[in-house]
């Protein structure tokens, strides 16, 4: 008896003209089966690769975590220039020890702006178990004096003063800050420029290390000279002021004067007469040194700073979120599609989220040392959350139908194009 023939076909075989990677779909024509090519997850990988590599471009270049300190000697003359991001410190911290009297105190500072483009930190005093940090600051050309919270991006949450046009770039002058229980003295020059009654300046605002030349914790390097500086744990007055003008400005380049310097109540006093090398000499016995360390760092610069600290409710940082949350979509895009190839949406999602946040966490401790950055958590969070926003746009219909047309990820509906 003829028996008609019968090919049994393996559920798990099928013969390499019917396959179809990914989908598992057949194509409809033999036609289709020879010029279709299903896209390779090689071009989504690459992409990946170029969208970190742009990151951490954009986040941490130029990477130097240990830049020249550009502080010079001035020739000729005493005194110092920052020529760049420059920065002096104590080796020790300042002590009004046994000088504490009314808690009066006085700053002076012999100074020459290069420029009012800008907002720099000329002077500040840190103490590690101090929640809050006493500067001088150039605003453009005013004079800017606060007592800010430490780790503050902005002078919101600062008690402060200005005098408006103190600053004119070239210009020597002696800036004195007295203050008493009558509150702040400000003198341009050994005159009486204002009067601030209800801001006090104490004495322990200015017990701590002296930072010159930028913020002891944020990059605002300084340009300009410095000629001299001195602490006082009295309150100069007026005729006080006026002859220590005329004393620093009398002297010359050798450092010799006609009368000796008064320290009668001085902390520190610092002539910037040595001419080289890295140590600056206090005139004060008990005071601290200065040092030029051969590398420039922000002394005190806060590392993963939490995010209730960074906060300032201002435009700026408003809009500073909104970068950081977009500039980390377009990772989430491609890793979310490249990790759909092989895991369900939820999964991908999850891994999406993942990567964007430890590449984010990477970055921030990276940027920690580098001085010109910032390391922060808020970064972190809004990070992560560009990268979760990208994985969900990345699932959306329309997205997925433009990577299909440009063959990046196979059809949506498994269909050979």
């Amino acid at each position: 008896m003829h028996r008609s023939h019968r090919t049994v076909v393996c559920p798990c075989y099928a013969p390499p003209s019917r396959l179809f990677s990914v989908t598992g779909t057949t194509p409809s024509s033999p036609a289709e089966s020879e010029t279709y090519r299903p896209p390779s997850r090689r071009p989504l990988g690459l992409l990946c690769g170029a969208a970190v590599v742009a990151l951490l471009i954009c986040t941490l270049w130029p990477f130097n975590p240990f830049p020249e300190n550009k502080v010079r000697w001035v020739p000729g003359t005493n005194g110092i220039a920052f020529n760049g991001a420059g920065v002096v410190a104590s080796k020790a911290p300042v002590s009004f020890l046994g000088m504490e009297g009314t808690d009066s105190c006085t700053l002076e500072l012999l100074l020459q702006p290069a420029s009012t483009q800008s907002v720099y930190t000329i002077l500040g005093f840190y103490g590690p178990n101090r929640s809050r940090l006493f500067l001088v600051r150039q605003w453009t050309d005013g004079l800017l004096v606060s007592d800010a919270s430490v780790g503050a991006q902005s002078l919101t949450r600062a008690t402060k003063f200005d005098v408006d046009h103190a600053f004119h770039p070239g210009k020597l002058f002696l800036l004195t800050i007295a203050s008493g229980p009558n509150g702040t003295s400000v003198y341009l020059d050994g005159r009486l420029a204002q009067v601030f009654p209800r801001f006090r300046i104490l004495q322990d605002d200015m017990s701590g290390q002296i930072v010159l030349g930028t913020s002891p914790t944020d990059y605002q390097p300084w340009p300009g000279q410095i000629r001299g500086l001195a602490i006082y744990s009295r309150e100069l007055v007026s005729a006080d002021v006026f002859r220590h003008y005329r004393d620093w400005t009398n002297q010359d380049s050798t450092s010799s004067r006609i009368q000796p310097p008064d320290l009668n109540g001085a902390v520190a006093r610092y002539a910037f007469n040595e001419g080289g090398g890295r140590e600056i000499h206090n005139q004060v016995a008990t005071g601290p040194d200065l040092e030029i360390p051969p590398r420039f760092s922000v002394p005190h610069k806060a590392f993963l700073q939490l995010p209730w600290k960074e906060f300032t409710a201002d435009r700026d940082y408003a809009v500073d979120l909104l970068l950081n949350i977009a500039g980390f979509v377009p990772l989430g895009v491609v890793v979310y599609s490249y990790w759909a190839w092989a895991k369900n949406p939820r999964r991908a999602v999850l891994y999406t989220v993942l990567i964007g946040g430890f590449l984010s966490l990477a970055i921030e401790v990276l940027q920690a040392y580098i001085p010109r950055r910032v390391s922060g958590m808020t970064d972190i969070i809004t990070n992560t959350l560009g990268a979760a926003l990208g994985a969900l746009i990345a699932r959306s219909s329309v997205t997925r139908s433009v990577l299909a047309r440009l063959r990046l990820i196979p059809p949506p509906d498994g269909s050979a194009r």
